[in-house]
């Protein structure tokens, strides 16, 4: 289907090819949730395991609450895992009409 063709209504749906970006583009969106929600689960779940109990009877590690330490620790982590992610997984593409995935 050329370009001029997608303006005329008379086509089925199933005439039109699927872009690769788009799948592209779906495949990072679920690699990035799913980063998102192990980190939401992990740093709270730490949290809340770590921070519980009376105050007194908490670990410090460098003059910081365990659990708080954890949690900037894995902050930490998951920065570098997004920064691993964004260099070597994901890729750059050309977002006009006629765009390609940039390998």
């Amino acid at each position: 289907m050329n370009k001029e063709e997608f303006y005329d209504r008379n086509y089925s749906f199933d005439d039109i090819e699927v872009d690769p970006r788009f799948i592209r583009c779906a495949k990072e969106m679920k690699i990035t949730f799913l980063v998102w929600i192990l980190f939401a689960v992990i740093s709270i779940g730490v949290s809340y395991l770590l921070g519980r109990g009376d105050v007194q009877d908490y670990t410090y590690v460098a003059g910081l609450p365990l659990w708080w330490f954890m949690a900037i620790l894995i902050s930490l982590l998951f920065t570098a895992l997004v920064i691993f992610i964004t260099k070597f997984v994901f890729q750059d593409m050309d977002l006009t009409d006629e765009g390609s995935l940039n390998k």
